[in-house]
């Protein structure tokens, strides 16, 4: 799943996806080597570990914006707004996604490649 996500950003927006990780250690230690603008975290049962993640996130890079992508209902003080900056629900597709990264982070524009033979 997360590759088709990766995919997806990619091919219909202009964002770069520096990394794809299995937990919240090694997102919050791809995240500081990266030097990454924005963060889309997989919130997952217990959320608790997600929140916490995304907390320990905003703490040691607080320009980084930070979204939360579930499958689940959210609601109550586990989806405080001061841990994610956004939170997108799997059922509202891909598309609602990107709408979203890019109301948070506007986009670069495409780099062009030149070729001089």
């Amino acid at each position: 799943m997360r590759g088709a996500i990766r995919d997806f950003i990619e091919a219909t927006t202009a964002y770069e996806v520096c990394a794809t990780v299995d937990d919240g250690a090694s997102a919050i230690e791809k995240a500081t080597e990266c030097r990454c603008d924005l963060i889309l975290l997989h919130l997952r049962a217990p959320l608790s570990d997600s929140v916490e993640t995304a907390s320990l996130l905003r703490s040691k890079l607080p320009h980084v914006k930070v979204v939360g992508f579930s499958s689940f209902e959210l609601g109550g003080p586990e989806s405080s707004a001061s841990a994610f900056d956004a939170v997108i629900a799997k059922q509202d597709g891909l598309s609602k996604l990107v709408e979203t990264l890019k109301a948070l982070m506007p986009e670069p524009p495409r780099t062009a490649t030149n070729s001089l033979g």
